[in-house]
């Protein structure tokens, strides 16, 4: 390449995955160039025969344009050393199946690398497989179901019960296993309005509901022997929660019940390093954190709108929360300012309804919207790598209400279409987790 009469700027380049770390001192390069040329200069300093595609970050924003552009948009001198933060890219996500269902799509939880759980407003739990076959359909629930979550299949954590369903209908139900079939093991009763999220801690002993009853409840995930009626008339609850006409399986009643919401609970999840820990949102535009062992709300974080999802990720050791005005908002919970938002990231049309931590990455993150979009995030960013629309007109700015990842090769979403949408995500975007905070 002549560039003898090409403008020229010094840059430094940086990467925080030490697989792909080169010495950091300053070289010189042609401001036109873009990410593509920029690449060829990573790929040669590594020394890498096969290329790998990287994307370049300029303070927290991707290089979309070639450096002159982005010096000329940012009113930079070329003087300085302008420092570039490379990472490996990924392929757009493509949709490649499409699963329909009768009812609106509530919630959705991989259940393992073959299998994942879909909860529907037509009151139905339905299991998937990767052969694109609908296993199961689990009937139980009086009314719709608003959440699922899958319990572990490591062979060291194996439990009786496979998932765990909560419904419209104030109660959850306890899937596993018997005589061959998947059935209803047992019913959490204790709520008094519907039940909005459930989650199951990573040892496979407990569970958490959090209701539209302003409560949180804390359950053992095994299987009781006989029914606990006799707990849930010492707990007070209203008739209807109690037993319902034809119910069959065992009553079981919470262990604990955590209060301190005012207002519905939209969403809960566990701390997977510190399982005493629980994460929940609500309608009270609140982010608590609580001890279930004590009971304690040991933390609260407030902000501007309503609280609709929240993940945690064992990586990066952030909260990310979806909410009603559009936004994703990246929490520390580790910082004493419980006030503070780390990041919030604005590009969604709409509430933002889900929100999920690739499970083998400490900065991709996905969100789904009621604009229809979901889109993919690097949360070293403020802008999103991706918007992914639906690939059918008849799925197109229908609401999305769930999303998951399956492992790191797939994302699953779902709304009011209908439409369990599958898609692609052709990407080996994992790292070493960032524990520089500890």
């Amino acid at each position: 390449m002549d560039t003898a009469n090409e403008a020229q700027v010094q840059i430094r380049l940086v990467a925080k995955q030490k697989k792909y770390e080169i010495p950091d001192a300053p070289i010189v390069v042609p401001q036109q160039l873009q990410r593509y040329g920029l690449s060829e200069i990573v790929n040669h300093l590594l020394g890498h025969e096969k290329p790998v595609p990287f994307d370049f970050l300029v303070d927290g924003q991707f290089l979309r344009d070639s450096i002159s552009g982005y010096l000329k948009a940012h009113d930079l001198s070329a003087e300085n050393i302008l420092t570039l933060e490379y990472v490996e890219s990924m392929l757009p996500p493509t949709e490649i199946a499409s699963y329909s269902h009768d009812d609106w799509i509530s919630s959705i939880a991989t259940a393992s690398a073959e299998r994942f759980v879909v909860g529907s407003y037509d009151g139905i739990v339905r299991v998937w497989n990767a052969q694109s076959e609908c296993e199961s359909e689990l009937r139980g629930h009086e009314s719709a179901v608003k959440c699922v979550a899958a319990a572990s299949l490591e062979p060291t954590k194996r439990s009786k019960v496979e998932i765990v369903s909560g419904s419209q209908d104030q109660t959850a139900i306890a899937w596993g296993s018997k005589s061959g079939q998947r059935k209803a093991l047992y019913v959490a009763r204790g709520h008094t309005d519907s039940i909005e999220a459930v989650a199951i801690n990573p040892a496979n002993t407990h569970f958490v509901t959090a209701s539209a009853d302003s409560t949180i409840r804390f359950w053992s995930l095994a299987v009781p022997k006989e029914s606990e009626d006799a707990q849930l008339e010492e707990q007070d609850v209203a008739p209807a929660a109690k037993k319902r006409k034809g119910a069959s399986a065992i009553t079981k009643a919470a262990v604990g019940t955590l209060s301190g919401h005012v207002g519905a609970v939209t969403s809960v999840c566990f701390d997977t390093d510190h399982e005493q820990h629980v994460y929940s949102g609500g309608w009270d535009h609140s982010v608590r954190t609580w001890d279930v062992a004590s009971g304690v709300n040991v933390a609260t974080s407030l902000c501007d709108k309503v609280v609709l999802d929240v993940d945690y990720s064992q990586h990066s050791r952030l909260i990310a929360t979806g909410h009603a005005d559009r936004a994703v908002r990246l929490w520390d919970p580790r910082t004493s300012d419980n006030t503070v938002v780390k990041l919030r990231l604005t590009s969604h049309k709409g509430f933002v309804s889900s929100v999920a931590w690739a499970p083998s990455s400490a900065y991709m993150l996905a969100s789904a919207s009621h604009d229809g979009t979901i889109k993919v995030w690097d949360v070293r960013s403020r802008t999103p790598l991706y918007t992914v629309a639906a690939a059918s007109a008849s799925d197109a700015d229908k609401k999305l209400l769930a999303l998951d990842w399956h492992q790191q090769s797939l994302l699953l979403a779902g709304g009011e279409s209908g439409s369990l949408r599958i898609h692609s995500v052709n990407s080996q975007y994992t790292d070493e987790p960032n524990r520089a905070h500890e």
